[in-house]
């Protein structure tokens, strides 16, 4: 039963010492804001507004 903790003691350290070394070369690398272009960022800030127009529409629909 000793090697049992023992075991997982042990594989709990490493595998935190592992994920702590290659979670952030795996995990994709986010673009900066300062990036991004303008035309971008108005894209998709159109597209959010739709999308809240829509939602908009739809509830008050139920509503109605």
């Amino acid at each position: 039963m000793r090697k049992f903790w023992q075991g997982l003691i042990w594989g709990g350290l490493l595998g935190s010492v592992l994920g702590a070394i290659f979670g952030p070369l795996v995990k994709p690398q986010k673009k900066p804001l300062v990036e991004c272009s303008t035309d971008t960022i108005k894209a998709t800030t159109r597209d959010l507004m739709r999308q809240a127009r829509r939602t908009r529409r739809r509830l008050m629909k139920k509503l109605d």
